[in-house]
């Protein structure tokens, strides 16, 4: 969600109300009747939501189907981007006093819908989850809520920090509940712009006043009786959320999704590990160290790196090697980054690395094939020393 996609949402909400007053409130009412509007708001937004749905599932078929990595990476950030038009309609939705989603059948991982809330914003490459308690679930009835909520206020801390640094959420149980911290690290917040962000975070209204995700946050955790919280810190913000223990699920608390009664599916047979999965994926070809898979991909050298906590795969190319650190070597990587259709690059270890991740839920062989082949195409572009900034080299060679 870039801000120029959040200032457009907000500017047609405060123009969709207006409009639909208006309309049904007649020329010669001073106030029209304010129960007709929501309605109205939330069928555009539901018709609109189905035709994105459509067009995801016809997008995820091209992506399948192709081989080129330039345009298997122009698919990529068309896909993300819708996937955020998404969840601004998602947005409207809740405001208009509607459920955003269809309610999930069973519980969710509490890993599962953080890694739903980082696909859903622009910068998702600039998170790390980690979750200390793996056997919880958020209860089915407020999964997709959360995930929404969550997504916002990463949102929010990834566009008010400083761009090459990391956003971490850290998920562990608190008595029966579980609490949420998401840092950033940036200039952070004064006394009295934190009042007004936790003011109104604390207020289940429909005034926007600007503030288009913070309303959507307050009107979400209201439903379900969520506290959230900002607070300042030495190099940053962090923002607390205390999701109530009846929210919170464990593994044995989770009841049979089929009655008795009914005929029973064919039992699914246990997912192999990821790591397993991924070994399969990326072949015989692939030299396998310390559990990282080495490629070579002509004159790019790819890495596919496997987490398990939360479950991620991580396509790595070093771009430039014996590189010093300097803040014009992080500003370059930031505008470049910026510039790239998917991925991001990061200085670690006096080497420029570029980075594609794959996240593990539903992992498919083929998902980490295409990123493969998104980052040779990536790796052999950048390390072309046409398309690589000629001021990095001097920054380089002055800090030598």
């Amino acid at each position: 969600m870039s801000s120029e996609v959040d200032g457009r949402v907000t500017r047609r909400w405060s123009a969709a109300l207006g409009s639909l007053m208006r309309r049904f409130g007649g020329a010669d009412e001073a106030e029209p009747e304010p129960a007709r509007w929501p309605a109205v708001v939330s069928t555009s937004a539901g018709r609109s939501l189905g035709l994105v749905d459509r067009l995801i599932h016809r997008l995820d078929k091209l992506e399948f189907g192709e081989a080129d990595p330039a345009r298997l990476a122009d698919l990529f950030e068309l896909d993300h981007l819708i996937t955020q038009i998404r969840h601004h309609e998602r947005s409207l939705l809740v405001l208009a006093g509607a459920d955003s989603a269809a309610a999930r059948r069973t519980a969710e991982s509490l890993t599962d819908v953080l890694r739903a809330a980082q696909s859903e914003i622009e910068q998702y490459t600039r998170i790390d989850i980690e979750v200390t308690d793996l056997e919880l679930s958020v209860a089915a009835a407020a999964a997709n809520d959360l995930v929404h909520l969550t997504a916002e206020l990463l949102d929010n801390a990834t566009k008010h920090s400083t761009p090459d640094t990391t956003v971490t959420v850290e998920a562990r149980r608190e008595g029966d509940g579980v609490r949420i911290v998401i840092t950033d690290h940036g200039p952070g917040i004064g006394d009295d712009e934190l009042d007004r962000l936790n003011d109104r975070l604390g207020r289940d209204d429909g005034d926007v006043g600007g503030m288009l995700g913070m309303a959507v946050v307050a009107r979400l955790a209201a439903r379900h009786g969520i506290a959230v919280e900002l607070r300042r810190t030495d190099d940053g913000t962090d923002t607390e959320v205390t999701v109530p223990a009846a929210l919170i699920v464990t593994a044995e608390d989770i009841p049979e999704p089929i009655p008795a009664m009914l005929p029973r599916r064919p039992v699914r047979e246990p997912s192999p590990p990821l790591a397993d999965r991924v070994r399969t994926a990326v072949g015989p070809r692939a030299e396998e160290t310390d559990g990282d898979f080495r490629l070579r991909e002509g004159s790019a050298e790819i890495l596919v790196r496997v987490k398990d906590n939360p479950p991620m795969v991580d396509v790595l190319s070093p771009i430039r090697t014996e590189v010093d650190a300097s803040e014009k070597l992080y500003a370059q990587l930031s505008e470049l980054t910026a510039g790239m259709p998917i991925g991001r690059l990061y200085w670690a270890d006096n080497t420029v690395w570029c980075s594609v991740p794959v996240f593990g839920h539903e992992f498919q062989a083929s998902h980490v094939k295409l990123a493969v082949q998104v980052m040779t195409g990536l790796a052999n572009e950048l390390a072309d020393r046409k398309a690589w900034p000629e001021e990095t080299d001097k920054a380089v060679k002055s800090e030598k």
